[in-house]
């Protein structure tokens, strides 16, 4: 009985810890598993100078982040881009081959002095030409890291090909923001769509205002990689930025197999019916929340496991300890009249 009452007893002990854990614990229970697998961001010394006002704040597998003196980087922001860049990768069937240096500006005008780009982000090649150098005024920017990844492993082709993919997956991995199909198909129901013949080269891209060209390039472009795979798209990577708009045209009928304005017309087809904007995406959501469901379930299995495992060697040694104290007991209360072997 005494037996039964204690192994009851652990028995529901655990099951209020494994409780507890899905809970409110799982996630920090997942960090920490995940973090055991691939450690995360190892943090540099306070003040760790590096020269033009830069300080190294932290460095993980993919990045090294530099911040202005007593600015800094949220931790989560630096799991994330680590997350971001694996599926990016994955969906584009390329590796990073190197670091990718990460300045953080605390203001606009900051980075607007020590790059010269007047926007909130940008990717420049160092000075001494031997890496990619990503500023940007956030301390998480999926648009610019996609930059950097293309960049650095596919080509930089013209814009509405480079930006529509860092749009892509910049809004798809940005909190609270819509997916690009979604923006696309409204402004194609507002009659406000840009035709892709003016967004070709490089000059006419530029010469749109951002949101109707960045929303266009990056629903036709997420359309080709969904559609066609990462391959095909790569090829239209290998165009120069300022390659003329004949070079694009035949490149990509070459790739594609048909000129560029048939596949625009399929893409508004999907566009209009509402195929594209309902879709399954990965986003952020997904992706955070898959791996964190299969850690918590591992975690759930692995804890009920070693309960059963706990519970059996433990009746043993409650067997074990409750023989001893009856044999404790016969002896007392004999008044320890016994004869010990010869």
């Amino acid at each position: 009985m005494i037996k039964r009452a204690i192994a009851v007893l652990v028995f529901m002990i655990l099951a209020f810890a494994v409780a507890s854990a899905l809970v409110g614990g799982v996630a920090s229970l997942s960090t920490r598993v995940v973090h055991f697998f691939r450690p995360g961001p190892q943090l540099a010394l306070p003040g760790t100078a590096v020269g033009d006002g830069w300080e190294l704040f932290a460095e993980t597998e993919h990045f090294r982040y530099y911040v202005r003196p007593g600015d800094h980087i949220p931790r989560w922001a630096m799991d994330l881009a680590e997350q971001h860049l694996d599926v990016a990768t994955r969906a584009l069937q390329v590796s990073m081959p190197s670091v990718i240096h990460y300045h953080k500006h605390p203001s606009q005008l900051d980075l607007h002095e020590a790059t010269g780009s007047p926007s909130t982000g940008v990717v420049l090649i160092s000075e001494d030409g031997q890496h990619r150098e990503l500023h940007s005024v956030h301390g998480y920017d999926p648009h610019e890291v996609m930059h950097a990844l293309a960049h650095e492993t596919m080509g930089e082709p013209p814009a509405i090909f480079d930006e529509g993919l860092a749009t892509a997956f910049g809004w798809d991995w940005t909190p609270g923001e819509q997916d690009v199909h979604v923006r696309a198909q409204a402004l194609l129901d507002e009659g406000r769509i840009v035709p892709l013949s003016r967004l070709l080269t490089n000059w006419d891209f530029r010469s749109y205002k951002a949101y109707p060209a960045y929303t266009a390039a990056g629903s036709f472009v997420k359309y080709l990689l969904a559609e066609h795979g990462p391959q095909k798209l790569s090829q239209l990577f290998a165009l120069d930025r300022f390659s003329q708009l004949e070079e694009i045209e035949q490149r990509f009928a070459s790739t594609y197999g048909e000129s560029i304005y048939q596949v625009e017309e399929s893409w508004r087809t999907a566009l209009q019916s509402g195929i594209l904007s309902t879709a399954p995406s990965r986003s952020i959501a997904q992706e955070s929340t898959i791996p964190l469901a299969v850690t918590g379930i591992v975690l759930l299995a692995a804890t009920f496991l070693g309960a059963v495992l706990l519970i059996v060697a433990g009746e043993k040694t409650i067997d074990a300890v409750l023989r001893r104290v009856r044999t404790a007991i016969r002896v007392l209360g004999t008044g320890f009249e016994f004869t010990p072997r010869e």
